[in-house]
């Protein structure tokens, strides 16, 4: 019963459980992986994005990094010559040159042009704050706008999700590079600037909607570029960002959702931030009690129906609900721009479902070891075993097998009852019979019934018993053996003197269920059963009688003394009978 009430009260627990992990949020691996995996999805660059990369090609023909400051004036100024719409570079000229010459030429061409933004840089504090901040070097900086550079990965996976765009600095609001490159654009193409709709968290960040893998945009070589191998055409109104494309130079390289092994470019990741804002819609994650909301309304599904389902059917439902949340969140995603957790809600449906099961499963055990203690104070404890696990026929009838039957009786008993009141008998027989049951359960028997003072066993059913015979001679001894010191109790505590008469015997009969429909009882019947019985009531005192069937299936193990034949009533034929007198080691 308490089983059966803690699988009502478990999806109700977990569902408040689960519920307090839409404030507070503290495992997110499953959500990011859900998000990276499901949600996000790959989409279509804009052609009008292009990455100018300092590349491997660029580094061999220019030499190691850093590079003479002319080279990128010398791009700038072709940029320009090609009427680039807004021009972004991803380095960061925040110190002197070694050449004063080289730097005056990157000042020289900044000054002729307002498309130009440069590269900035923070040290952050755990709040996402600037502790210091680096502009490009003064008469740089005071001819040119700049935007920062700083990004800040997921602390769980190092996933870069979100972009850092307004960065505090002091009172001063910084905005990022690609904020800057974007605002140029609109200025230029005189298209509304719509970055007041971003929806920033408190750390000033959004989360990025990925367009391109890495490699995905078109990537120019920085070489090409200065050496005039690409058509002008390509660069008129074109979004141009520069930054280093080739492992060495540079940093700032992350995975991102789209691929979480490939780590993407900073300039790449700049040119994905571009497009989020020039489409203009941005993913958002949904308020905690939305999240909670959602998880309700399933997880009350949940609470209401899986107790009351088998394993299957519970894990279809469990199947069922995940996919369905999970199609609803996607739909939000795509037709909303809504992000629901989807974590706490997978691992709510497959805890709520593994739950049910494992109490599922102890509350049939408790409830199979409950009907196997007190159905087995009736029946024999194997009869109950096969009964549980569908080995025995709950039908009428039977099988025909071989057995052995033991047929043990008080001797003396009818006297003693006669003499004592019932209290005092009940008491003598179940020492007796104590040592019966314990004998037979330790030799592999199964105790079929009492009858009276009586106590029938029978060796290889239900279950089949090697050696059978054997077993029950061996526990016929252990009755004789363990008998005298019962013997010595009772002549002590009630003055009469009871001793075993044991019977044994070995042939075909009939195992199964014998009775009627409403009322049956799984025993053997046949003639060994009445020969086993007529041995029994024929032994004296102390007396282990043994047919011949039995005999000469344990005669290498037992010493006997031959009582010749038996002639016993309805039988034409006499049986063979032996008194065992020891058992060989």
């Amino acid at each position: 019963m308490l089983y059966k009430k803690l699988k009502i009260i478990l999806p109700v627990l977990l569902l408040l459980l689960f519920g307090l992990t839409q404030y507070f949020k503290p495992i997110p691996v499953l959500d990011n992986l859900l998000y990276d995996d499901f949600l996000c999805s790959e989409g279509e660059p804009l052609e009008h994005i292009i990455i100018v990369g300092m590349d491997e090609r660029s580094i061999n023909e220019i030499g190691t990094w850093p590079w003479p400051r002319f080279y990128m004036a010398d791009a700038i100024e072709k940029l320009i010559e090609m009427e680039a719409a807004a021009i972004g570079i991803n380095v960061l000229y925040d110190v002197y040159g070694i050449s004063g010459e080289h730097d005056e030429a990157l000042v020289d061409v900044a000054s002729r042009t307002d498309r130009l933004v440069l590269a900035a840089s923070g040290v952050l504090d755990d709040s996402l704050t600037a502790i210091e901040y680096f502009l490009p070097f003064d008469e740089l900086a005071a001819v040119a706008s700049a935007g920062h550079i700083n990004v800040e990965p997921d602390s769980a996976d190092g996933v870069l999700r979100r972009a850092l765009t307004a960065l505090k600095y002091g009172d001063i609001t910084e905005y990022s590079l690609p904020m800057e490159v974007y605002r140029v654009y609109c200025r230029v193409m005189g298209i509304a600037d719509t970055t007041e709709a971003i929806p920033f968290d408190k750390h000033g960040q959004f989360l990025i909607d990925y367009t391109a893998k890495p490699r995905g945009y078109t990537v120019l070589s920085f070489w090409g570029l200065i050496n005039d191998e690409y058509h002008p055409a390509m660069f008129k109104d074109a979004i141009v960002l520069i930054g280093p494309y080739a492992q060495g130079i540079g940093s700032g390289n992350f995975p991102t959702p789209l691929d979480r092994k490939t780590p993407m470019y900073g300039v790449e990741i700049n040119a994905n931030i571009i497009q989020n804002m020039l489409v203009g819609r941005y993913k958002q994650e949904v308020v905690w009690w939305q999240d909670l909301l959602a998880l309700c309304l399933f997880g009350l599904v949940a609470a209401v129906f899986l107790h009351k389902l088998k394993p299957v059917p519970s894990l279809v439902l469990t199947v069922a609900l995940i996919a369905v949340y999970l199609a609803g969140a996607k739909l939000a995603y795509v037709q909303l721009d809504m992000i629901f957790r989807m974590g706490d809600a997978v691992g709510f449906f497959i805890v709520a479902f593994i739950g049910n099961l494992a109490l599922g499963i102890l509350a049939e055990q408790h409830e199979k070891n409950h009907i196997h203690g007190l159905f087995g104070r009736y029946v024999a404890p194997e009869v109950v075993s096969e009964l549980m696990s569908g080995g025995v026929d709950i039908q009428l009838g039977g099988v025909e097998k071989e057995v052995t039957v033991l047929f043990v009786d008080i001797r003396g008993f009818t006297a003693f009852s006669e003499a004592n009141p019932p209290d005092k008998v009940v008491s003598m027989v179940n020492r007796y019979l104590a040592l019966t049951s314990r004998s037979i359960q330790e030799h592999g028997g199964t105790l079929d019934k009492y009858i009276g003072d009586a106590t029938m066993a029978v060796f290889n059913a239900p279950n089949d018993l090697p050696n059978h015979a054997l077993q029950a001679v061996l526990t016929g001894w252990a009755m004789k053996q363990g008998a005298v010191s019962l013997q010595q109790e009772i002549l002590r505590d009630y003055g009469v003197d009871l001793q075993f008469g044991i019977g044994i015997n070995t042939g075909m009969a009939v195992v199964g269920n014998m009775g009627s429909e409403f009322r049956m009882d799984y025993t053997v019947i046949g003639d060994t059963v009445n020969t086993a019985a007529r041995l029994e009531s024929n032994a004296q005192k102390g007396q282990v009688i043994l047919s011949d069937a039995t005999y000469q299936l344990v005669k290498d193990y037992v010493e006997v003394t031959d009582l010749g034949v038996l002639n016993v009533k309805n039988k034409k034929v006499g049986i063979q009978i032996y008194n065992l007198e020891g058992v060989r080691q």
